[in-house]
């Protein structure tokens, strides 16, 4: 029986689990390189919580419990995000596996490819494009997100750092 991947949104209770993955080796070389407190998480992921920002976050479950965190947003409500990457429509995608031990298993992909069908697609039914942006070393990601149909398109610099930019249609 395979395991079922389910959606909810990011909850203020949910703020001591963020804080214990973003602090976990894995996510420090490619997702969060400083490390960040309880605090800092609630201050950067409360406005998301709140619906202060335009920005929806999710905690993906496997069977229930949490095993990731993802967001979409529309890429022109972030006018910076929208000249980094040089588009002006369509989503945007970040994501990351909280649960190491589920990492090369298939399950970011599963948990990636249902929240683009299930979470962000419907959120923004206008839109027609998909984007995410992976480190170029971030070689696991990349794959990751090719293996469910994003596509290269370009590559990019954001906070010193070299990025590719890949892109995925609606259907």
């Amino acid at each position: 029986m395979v395991a079922e991947i389910s959606y909810r949104p990011l909850e203020a209770g949910d703020v001591p689990l963020m804080a214990d993955w973003l602090n976990r080796p894995h996510l420090r070389r490619f997702y969060q390189h400083e490390p960040i407190s309880q605090a800092g998480v609630a201050e950067k992921y409360g406005p998301r919580i709140r619906g202060e920002v335009p920005t929806f976050s999710s905690l993906a479950l496997l069977d229930g419990a949490p095993l990731g965190y993802l967001q979409c947003y529309r890429v022109a409500d972030w006018p910076e995000w929208q000249k980094t990457i040089g588009v002006e429509q369509g989503i945007s995608i970040d994501l990351f596996v909280g649960e190491p031990e589920l990492i090369g298993r298939g399950i970011g992909r599963r948990m990636l490819d249902g929240y683009v069908a299930q979470v962000a697609f419907p959120r923004f039914p206008d839109e027609q494009l998909c984007w995410i942006g992976h480190e170029l070393e971030n070689t696991r990601a990349r794959a990751c997100s090719a293996s469910v149909g994003f596509s290269p398109v370009r590559q990019y610099d954001e906070d010193g750092a070299r990025y590719v930019l890949l892109v995925r249609q609606r259907g």
